[in-house]
């Protein structure tokens, strides 16, 4: 489960499918590394939670748990959703918080570009795996 801006919880399988990750098994592809036997999947409990099946159902679905009571076209809710993450305006992780997410993660974002400046999809994947792996070793 995510949360943004500290409002209602929704699965970050919904937000991986905006991000780009859209189907079930595409989700489950990128963690197969991540568990072993007698671990927890969290991923397979996340997907049984989740209700959306595609981008524009995810997107609608996170703004509507956002901003409840307001319409919303797809088009609209992802460029809100994306518009959270993506803005160089609203996000700006600096130079020493880039490093330590490279090193923390594992990602390999150099330090002086815009891409490095922003946490976008492949940033959020790195660090989902980094929670799983913590979760599964605290057993």
């Amino acid at each position: 489960m995510a949360r943004i801006n500290k409002s209602r919880k929704f699965p970050i399988s919904a937000l991986m499918r905006v991000f780009g990750i859209e189907t079930d098994e595409s989700i489950k592809e990128m963690f197969t590394d991540c568990f072993d036997e007698d671990d927890t999947d969290h991923i397979e409990i996340t997907l049984s939670k989740d209700t959306t099946n595609d981008a524009l159902s995810a997107a609608v679905f996170i703004y509507n748990k956002l901003r409840p009571g307001e319409l919303v076209d797809h088009d609209s809710a992802i460029d809100y959703i994306k518009s959270q993450f993506l803005s160089h305006d609203r996000i700006n992780v600096g130079r020493i918080a880039r490093r330590k997410i490279n090193a923390k993660l594992g990602v390999n974002k150099p330090l002086g570009s815009d891409e490095a400046n922003i946490f976008d999809g492949q940033d959020l994947l790195a660090a989902i795996k980094y929670l799983v792996n913590v979760s599964n070793l605290k057993k």
